[in-house]
């Protein structure tokens, strides 16, 4: 009878422990599952911050495009003294200013930005002086 009750306890033990070892491999299968998720979502995060500051240095890097061709086609109009002429560029919006000698001049200066290629508008805040 003895042995009957010890070979059950030890059997009952002997079940709990595959029990508790199922549960514990379960546990870990889910732990496993949740970093993993976690993981991709944390990466998810990342790679749409990094898309977002790339279309940013996209944008910067065309308004120093744009910023570039406009002074290119005021210096090279030949009639146009473009040396005091500033031209910045944000959101392809040219900004225009300075001094030019006439106000053909000043109107020049804006047709030429307008005509280059990713301008969506031009501020011209260019004053005829000296």
């Amino acid at each position: 009878m003895a042995s009957v009750k010890t070979l059950s306890l030890v059997s009952l033990m002997a079940l709990a422990s595959l029990s508790l070892a199922a549960c514990s491999q379960d546990s870990a299968e889910d732990k496993t599952e949740q970093a993993m998720e976690s993981a991709k979502e944390t990466a998810d995060k990342m790679g749409d911050a990094a898309e977002e500051k790339m279309e940013e240095a996209g944008e910067y890097l065309s308004d120093s495009a744009i910023t570039a061709k406009v002074k290119t086609a005021l210096f090279d109009n030949g009639g146009l003294d473009s040396s005091k002429i500033s031209v910045e560029t944000r959101n392809k919006t040219v900004y225009l200013s300075g001094t030019v000698a006439t106000e053909n001049d000043a109107e020049t200066a804006g047709q030429l930005a307008e005509g280059v290629e990713g301008v969506e508008d031009v501020e011209n805040d260019i004053v005829v002086g000296n």
